[in-house]
């Protein structure tokens, strides 16, 4: 059977999506579940949990999580078979990454042909905000595979007056709005139907049915969130009358949703709604006999088809102006793939035109692969220059990120967090050592159930617009999430804590706590008055554990310059033991290493100028190694000019398993900021308990190294 041209290149470009599916899967499950889980995924987790208990999403409150309804039921199929943990939930997003190529390369394909076809799916693959939320536990991803599939069964449907195509649009358009409610807006797929095609061929029943099904499942769906929703909405009720679902709802008209795409790519919103326009201006000039094809076609005018593509765009845009939301860019990501599929057919028109005025003239272009090859060419050659945010070291940077490396894309920095939280890592340090009498508080509460196991109070000072997650019940004010007691004053802190002396007292502190509209300063400062009370920090650095009433002292010594279970993201893991100082150390495993691992630390505070002991704690099983097991460079001020440097070799211990503090002296010829500068070799495993600055006296000077 010999297959014709346009086949092989159809069957050679899926053979290059295909190629890209796979890679990106295999890039994107890398250390999945490494970080911690954070922002809404301790929802998502919850919800998951409850359906793998009860049945259906149950929360620890007693609350229904019916907000993404299916998208959790398919959360807790991954996780019966991958584990309720950070993978499990994760695993569908980068599965719904990967499924949204070969959908976009359909849908981009069938509007504007191959070459926008493949940009699409190559131009979604290295994007940053895909990149992003493609290794988390959030619903963007699969309703966006969603949303382009219901524009593409509505095009086939519709337009191309296929009736298989209709009945899938009609399943599917039932169904988006239960992966998430942002997929409302395919809804208006029928306003654009008809402006372009008419009231003649609106107004028949293979459209008006399903048009006034979908409208009316969707009505009840934002009357149930009125009436009965009792987590997962965004705005709390005030009245239950008319005006009241309409303020819930609706809010004064606002360009602010256009002003969020031309913020976050200002390049491509300028080719996006350039197109708009000159699509619109071709509508305009053309006569009634151009008009697209009747019924019994299969194919539909390339103008009309870019237009309902547009319109598709700019009317859920028109809406969520109206529609009561804080304005976020994350609110658009089930619109980005379309704003992607838009920019790749209006790049692709202008590289034509490129080629038309500026390489035909000289070089006699025929049709074919002859003129393919240069318009492919200024095609890649305008995506670079033109597209915001996309590129292979984005993909780099976001598959191989850790705790302290920064966030720079606007969907997550716009919710002020600019790295990611260590959650995971105070949640567990309370669990191992949390007692059934304890008493647990958490500033994040979702996370501090799900990684200490329990929190009986909720700290939080913010007002309303903050977090409003807190109901008035029987027993008192609580959080809707887990149920926990809501603390919101100084007064009501100091209570819980000079009422229960006899019980230890553990607060599980996020970043939060640093942000004055989250928890006031008045409560910060009496958090952080002892600090003693520090008895663990997170791998980010941020994420802290405080402690209350350690009448054993199992925790009790005096406070480190820095432990070294707190220097954010080191090679190695933390142990936990008795005979460490807060009962944590840092394990630094042996391996065999091309190259030493290299991680650092700032110290807190700048010292000021004179003279310092800088001590370091640790122990190693293998005393026998005379090679260099740790190296520590000492470095000060902007510049980073070494102080001090010195090693820890296996034969300069005193025995197997033994700890042994080890002393340098080092002068500061004025204040700096210090950073250390760490390099494991791993030659052999090395334990280390903290690092400690002292002041030297000028009396002591003299008999100091």
């Amino acid at each position: 059977m010999t297959l014709s041209p346009d086949k092989k290149k159809d069957l050679v470009l899926w053979a290059v999506v295909a190629v890209l599916c796979v890679a990106f899967f295999f890039i994107l499950v890398q250390r999945l579940g490494a970080l911690s889980l954070w922002m809404d995924e301790g929802f998502h987790y919850l919800a998951a949990e409850g359906i793998l208990s009860h049945g259906y999403p149950l929360f620890p409150s007693g609350h229904v999580y019916y907000k993404a309804i299916l998208y959790t039921y398919a959360l807790a199929l991954s996780c019966l078979i991958f584990g309720l943990n950070a993978f499990g939930l994760r695993l569908v997003s980068v599965l719904a990454f990967v499924g949204l190529l070969p959908v976009a390369f359909l849908f981009a394909k069938r509007l504007f042909g191959r070459a926008a076809g493949l940009l699409a799916a190559i131009g979604l693959a290295f994007s940053a905000w895909q990149m992003e939320i493609g290794r988390l536990a959030l619903y963007f991803l699969p309703v966006q595979v969603f949303y382009i599939a219901c524009l593409y069964a509505f095009y086939r449907g519709y337009f191309e007056e296929d009736k298989r195509w209709r009945r899938a649009a009609f399943i599917l358009f039932l169904l988006i709005p239960h992966v998430h409610q942002l997929g409302l807006g395919v809804w208006f797929c029928f306003p654009a139907f008809l402006l372009l095609r008419g009231a003649r061929r609106f107004f028949r029943k293979d459209v008006l049915v399903p048009f006034f099904v979908i409208s009316l499942a969707n009505a009840a769906l934002q009357l149930h969130e009125f009436f009965f929703w009792k987590v997962g909405y965004v705005y709390e009720r005030t009245d239950t009358n008319f005006k009241g679902m309409i303020d819930y709802f609706f809010s004064g008209f606002s360009l602010g949703y256009f002003k969020e795409l031309g913020r976050s790519f200002p390049k491509m919103s300028l080719i996006v709604f350039g197109g708009l326009f000159l699509c619109l201006g071709a509508r305009l000039f053309r006569t009634r006999s151009d008009d697209s094809p009747g019924p019994d076609s299969r194919n539909v005018a390339a103008g009309q088809a870019w237009l309902f593509a547009n319109l598709c765009l700019v009317f859920p845009l028109l809406f969520l102006g109206f529609f009561r939301t804080h304005i976020q860019p994350r609110y658009l990501l089930q619109l980005y793939p379309l704003f992607f599929i838009l920019f790749a057919g209006a790049l692709l028109a202008l590289a034509k035109s490129a080629v038309d005025l500026l390489i035909d003239p000289f070089v006699r272009l025929r049709s074919g692969i002859r003129r393919d090859v240069p318009t492919w060419i200024v095609l890649g050659l305008l995506t670079v220059g033109l597209g915001d945010g996309i590129g292979p070291g984005i993909v780099r940077t976001v598959a191989g990120r850790g705790y302290r490396d920064p966030i720079k894309t606007d969907i997550i920095t716009r919710s002020g967090r600019f790295s990611h939280y260590d959650h995971r890592g105070i949640g567990s340090f309370v669990r191992r050592f949390l007692a059934s009498d304890d008493i647990v508080i958490a500033v994040h509460v979702v996370f501090g159930y799900i990684y200490a196991g329990r929190v009986d109070y909720w700290l939080w000072t913010g007002g309303p617009g903050t977090w409003d997650a807190w109901e008035k019940t029987s027993e008192g004010w609580k959080d809707f999430y887990v149920g926990a007691r809501w603390i919101n004053t100084l007064d009501d802190l100091k209570k819980i804590v000079e009422n229960n002396p006899g019980k230890r007292v553990w607060l599980i502190a996020s970043p939060s706590l640093d942000n004055p509209a989250h928890i006031r300063q008045e409560v910060a400062d009496f958090v952080r008055s002892d600090p003693g009370r520090l008895v663990f920090r997170g791998r980010d650095g941020m994420s802290e554990v405080y402690l209350w009433h350690d009448a054993k002292g199992e925790f009790a010594g005096p406070s480190r310059t820095l432990e070294a279970e707190c220097i954010p993201e080191p090679p190695g893991r933390i142990v936990f033991a008795p005979d460490a100082s807060r009962q944590a150390a840092l394990l630094l495993d042996k391996k065999k290493m091309r190259r030493p691992a290299a991680f650092a630390a700032g110290l807190p505070n700048p010292l000021p100028a004179g003279r310092y002991e800088l001590v370091i704690r640790c122990k190693t099983d293998e005393v026998g190694i005379l090679e260099k097991i740790l190296g520590v460079s000492l470095q000060a001020g902007k510049e980073k000019t070494e102080v001090r440097a010195f090693a820890v070799a296996g034969s300069d211990f005193e025995g197997p398993g033994l700890y042994k503090e080890f002393s340098w002296d080092f002068f500061l010829k004025r204040e700096e900021p210090l950073i250390l500068k760490f390099l494991f070799t791993g030659r052999a495993a090395l334990t280390v308990d903290y690092l400690d600055i002292k002041p030297i006296a000028a009396e002591e000077e003299g008999g100091v190294r």
